[in-house]
């Protein structure tokens, strides 16, 4: 049977069932914390990545050794990065621990942001119920597991030279955001991936369920990673539809944006349980107006601070002069009038949320380099793209 099926097509079925157990896992948590059941799920998801490895007609040696040696790296090390331990880690463990996903939602340690969707977490705890205990370091493990799925398929999208140069720039890029615990580097492989899948249905019309299917799984989880990945989720199913509108297709593709949508959904019964629990997020808040106002029009530094550590990071700055010299060369105005909406959406989101937030500025801005991380994956990305096409002579219709 397998002997029947494509290559391509092998690579979009392991793909689909990666993050179907990735998702399927969070909602049985989400319902009730039967450990058969997460053992079985979990052991779906490890059985498909060993087939991967293994299964001889997809021999990408190039992403299989790197994956090994990331795995061999992250289960060498203990966690000492403060996000990681203090807050995914530690959600983690308190899931684990009490069997509930909504552990954190009793308002204990405030300082963990137990607002915070968690999908990663989640899946952590599922990994330390499969291994049958918890210690700080194999848990880890799993957010490492969580990028498998985009970076396989990544196979699918480039050939074997072009998908190498993008693990090399994805190393470079993420760097120890694969091996630390922390979830800003899976915001930015997801958020890519989901904006290439976007523009390959709707602008270069890819009318595969694969693609669909993978695409609408990728916004869940981008979703439900990070409040940053609510806000990019929120911007590409924006985008879609003005894709729509602005092609005269609304009608026409009306199922596929639809069934998209459908994909905020997870995320907002997060937020409703968490206000329903009276957890409050630590920025968007009442006083949200006055600190905008404040930080806008009173403090003359804001933007200054912004634009110092926000924008002047080395790699978003290497990244986004690729992404303009490559458009230089090839023309391709479709992916890059696409990658420039996306980025400007993205840039003025995190500047009214730093406008607004209650913290110190100069503090809330020292983690900018992790979440712009999220533009520089995707300038990179599509600037290997336009070049792949130009070179394969993939004509983008």
């Amino acid at each position: 049977m397998l002997n029947q099926i494509t290559k391509d097509q092998k690579i979009e079925l392991i793909v689909s069932i990666l993050v179907s157990s990735i998702l399927l896992n969070y909602f049985v948590m989400f319902i009730s914390y039967n450990e058969y059941v997460i053992k079985s799920i979990f052991s779906i998801y490890i059985f498909s990545v060993l087939f991967f490895f293994i299964y001889k007609p997809l021999n990408f040696f190039h992403l299989k050794i790197t994956l090994v040696i990331l795995m061999i790296i992250v289960l060498g090390n203990p966690t000492y990065a403060w996000d990681a331990w203090a807050v995914w880690l530690f959600h983690a463990k308190r899931i684990f621990l009490e069997q509930s996903i909504i552990a954190q939602l009793d308002g204990y340690a405030a300082w963990s942001h137990n607002d915070y969707p968690v999908i990663a977490p989640a899946f952590a705890a599922s990994f330390a119920t499969f291994i049958g205990g918890w210690n700080n370091i194999f848990p880890k493990l799993a957010f490492l597991l969580m990028f498998f799925p985009p970076l396989i398929l990544s196979i699918r999208v480039f050939n074997t030279k072009y998908n190498l140069l993008f693990l090399i720039l994805v190393l470079f890029i993420l760097d120890l955001q694969l091996v630390f615990g922390l979830v800003d580097g899976l915001v930015a492989i997801y958020f890519t991936f989901s904006s290439y899948l976007i523009y390959e249905i709707f602008v270069s019309k890819q009318n595969s369920f694969y693609w669909l299917f993978i695409a609408f799984c990728f916004l869940i989880i981008l979703a439900l990673l990070k409040n940053e990945g609510i806000v990019l989720a929120s911007i590409l199913l924006t985008t879609m539809i003005i894709i729509n509108i602005l092609k005269k297709k609304l009608l026409q593709n009306y199922k596929k944006i639809i069934f998209l949508l459908f994909s905020i959904i997870p995320v907002l019964i997060w937020k409703i349980t968490c206000n329903y629990y009276n957890i409050e997020n630590d920025i968007i808040n009442y006083n949200s107006m006055n600190n905008f106002l404040k930080n806008m029009f009173i403090d003359d530094n804001s933007f200054k601070l912004i634009f110092k550590l926000l924008l002047l990071d080395t790699k978003f700055i290497l990244s986004t002069i690729f992404i303009l010299l490559v458009f230089y060369f090839t023309k391709n105005k479709k992916i890059f009038y696409y990658v420039l909406f996306l980025g400007m959406s993205y840039l003025l989101s995190l500047i009214i949320i730093f406008l607004i937030t209650p913290n110190n500025l100069a503090w809330q801005l020292s983690g900018g380099p992790r979440i712009i991380l999220s533009l520089t994956c995707l300038f990179a990305f599509f600037g290997i793209l336009q070049i792949y096409y130009k070179n394969m002579k993939i004509y983008d219709l």
